[in-house]
């Protein structure tokens, strides 16, 4: 007989937790922004997790049924391609190329780079065209590191907070 399952009446953000001690709920990428799911845990327990219109699943969050930490949301890493820019007309160009295949660009401000979930066509094309510049790694894709997330958030960026956010430096852009 088929348990129901448990469902999640609450839902705290970024929650502080011991990985080994909590069970884990694990969504792919593109799965954030559902807002009906029903998942099995890691440790088997079925549970039904429920978004408000326009709300999304986020890594790290806490899943409570009746005042009780049932799991944590993982995001699982994926392959990805990751392009290191070695100038904003690098940089420049590979958003117009990548522009018509409506791809998810995330930024990774911290490391300087750019991630697109991995694709076999495009990543042979982008590595013919931009070289060295291009890696494939396993990496999480965060819906707020996506580029279209962040530029919704910031009101009207100049040039030097582009270029803070690229993690490029001003230096790169005088010296062309």
């Amino acid at each position: 007989m088929n348990e129901l399952p448990l469902p999640i009446d609450k839902i705290i953000a970024n929650y502080a937790f011991a990985s080994t001690e909590v069970d884990q709920v694990q969504l792919e990428w593109y799965e954030v922004h559902k807002r009906r799911l029903t998942r099995h845990t890691t440790g088997g327990k079925s549970i039904l997790m429920q978004l408000e219109q326009g709300a999304e699943w986020h890594h790290g969050d806490a899943l409570f049924h009746q005042e009780t930490l049932q799991a944590i949301l993982v995001v699982k890493p994926s392959l990805t391609i990751r392009f290191n820019p070695t100038d904003l007309v690098q940089l420049a160009d590979f958003g117009y190329f990548i522009g018509n295949r409506h791809l998810p660009i995330f930024n990774i401000a911290s490391e300087g780079s750019l991630r697109l979930p991995y694709d076999g066509r495009l990543y042979e094309q982008v590595l013919a065209k931009y070289g060295t510049s291009i890696q494939l790694e396993e990496a999480l894709l965060l819906s707020e590191d996506l580029i279209r997330q962040q530029a919704k958030t910031k009101k009207s960026p100049d040039v030097k907070e582009i270029d803070e956010h690229t993690g490029l430096s001003e230096q790169v852009i005088n010296d062309n």
